[in-house]
């Protein structure tokens, strides 16, 4: 029996043992183990085909390969198992992305191989038929064919693109002499072979490694989403170990070179990261990976046998210079009147702030806070998670809609339609209940539940 079928029929016996206390109800899990990083999202055939960096047998990282979940709406999931692994006891199979092309589905990905102190990150590509498992697996492009400033060992989630006749594949990577990120750009005419073609920055924004960058034109603006690690704070910006941005301009393929509008934090909270744009999708929707590096996982820390999620996906718009992310329209079809006064495990709350003010959610064992102070703050200190935070917004709001998505132990506040976003993980037990406080308004609660 080979590696990938063994892993699946781990996950068939182990799923049943994990605890469910905080399991999330419209946010994609693992359904046992570790997941961090989407990858290869495409919709094909009809479904959305989500792959995430997995490690089914403990709830950290370990022998990684690619989990794999479908859904019709992307709000219900459907566990799928393991569909891409290597059988190499050093073997992982790290990040990456996926494109439809030669008859199913092709996935680029990292192949990353440790034997003691020793390293290699090569990119690395395979194919499916159907989505469920992937085969073919073959070696695409040399590692010395980089420029002499470019590291041959840190250079990992290749991310495709098509444009016109020709394939793009965006990877991230290092300037060794500089010791800050780059995006590096393959091409080819075929998925088969790829050749350097320019790399894009360095950009303070990316830290010392670039990471998972995914591109999709959005009205007009060419954006690039690209994730940096131990980016140095910046203001109010940068309080994660590792952090994600939206890289937004015009990018001349031809010329290899992109003329860079702005540089935006994408999520000011502290569980966001390696987003990445669905493949195969008219409309740019973007969805990252729910948790952070180097803090705690209290479903690790209790037993509870999984850890992480994805983000809701959000549909991004550009209009008057700024990018705006909502949650897709699809979770509307969820959406009910609860009974009066009932505030749900999984909600959708909506909200004005006219002034300074505050809406508290509050439980048995601990509140969240959304207050308005000159500028749109979530407070999770009380939350029961650990390790909460307050973390704010860049812009200052004396009047703004407030949209947040409540779901068991999960919060994504979106500030004035999606200008701003702010994401953590929660965890308070027993039932909710708000208040509310000075300049806030137009409250209303809708839950989230079966599709109606």
């Amino acid at each position: 029996m080979n590696e990938l079928k063994k892993a699946n029929l781990y996950i068939s016996k182990a799923k049943h043992t994990i605890n469910s206390k905080y399991r999330l109800n419209y946010h994609l899990m693992p359904s046992v183990g570790w997941m961090n990083d989407p990858n290869g999202l495409i919709y094909f055939n009809g479904k959305y085909h989500l792959y995430y960096q997995f490690n089914p047998y403990d709830t950290h990282t370990g022998k990684m390969c690619w989990g794999h979940a479908v859904s019709d709406d992307l709000v219900s999931y459907t566990d799928c198992g393991v569909a891409l692994m290597h059988e190499g006891e050093h073997e992982r199979v790290f990040s990456g992305g996926a494109i439809e092309a030669d008859g199913g589905i092709t996935a680029y990905y990292t192949l990353h191989i440790e034997e003691g102190a020793e390293k290699t990150e090569e990119v690395f590509k395979a194919r499916s038929l159907d989505g469920n498992e992937f085969t073919e697996h073959v070696k695409v492009f040399d590692n010395n064919d980089l420029p002499e400033n470019i590291s041959r060992t840190d250079f990992r989630d290749p991310c495709p693109v098509k444009i016109g006749d020709m394939y793009y594949v965006f990877v991230g990577g290092k300037d060794v002499t500089l010791n800050k990120g780059v995006i590096i750009v393959l091409g080819g005419e075929t998925t088969d072979n790829l050749n350097y073609k320019f790399y894009l920055g360095p950009y303070y924004e990316l830290g010392d490694m670039g990471e998972c960058p995914s591109y999709f034109k959005v009205n007009g603006k060419d954006v690039l989403l690209a994730s940096g690690c131990h980016v140095h704070d910046r203001g109010n910006d940068f309080k994660n170990t590792n952090s994600s941005v939206f890289i937004v301009g015009s990018l001349d393929f031809e010329r290899g070179a992109m003329k860079v509008d702005f540089i935006k934090e994408i999520d000011k909270g502290d569980t966001f990261y390696a987003p990445q744009f669905i493949r195969g999708e008219d409309k740019p929707i973007m969805i990252g990976w729910f948790e952070m590096w180097d803090k705690p996982y209290p479903t690790k820390d209790a037993g509870h046998g999984w850890v992480g999620a994805f983000t809701v996906p959000r549909e991004l718009t550009y209009s008057d210079g700024d990018v705006f992310q909502n949650p897709t329209e699809s979770l509307n079809a969820y959406l009910y009147e609860p009974a009066a006064d009932e505030v749900p495990k999984c909600s959708d709350i909506r909200f004005e702030f006219f002034g300074e003010g505050a809406l508290t959610v509050e439980g048995a064992n601990g509140k969240v806070v959304i207050g308005n102070d000159g500028g749109v703050y979530l407070d999770t200190i009380h939350s029961n998670n650990s390790f909460g935070s307050i973390r704010r917004t860049n812009g200052s709001y004396s009047r703004c809609s407030i949209r947040v998505l409540l779901d068991v132990s999960g919060i994504e506040v979106f500030v004035d339609g999606g200008r701003e976003v702010i994401s953590s993980r929660i965890y308070i037990d027993g039932d909710y209940r708000i208040r509310t406080c000075g300049g806030v308004g137009g409250l209303k609660i809708k839950g989230i539940g079966g599709k109606q």
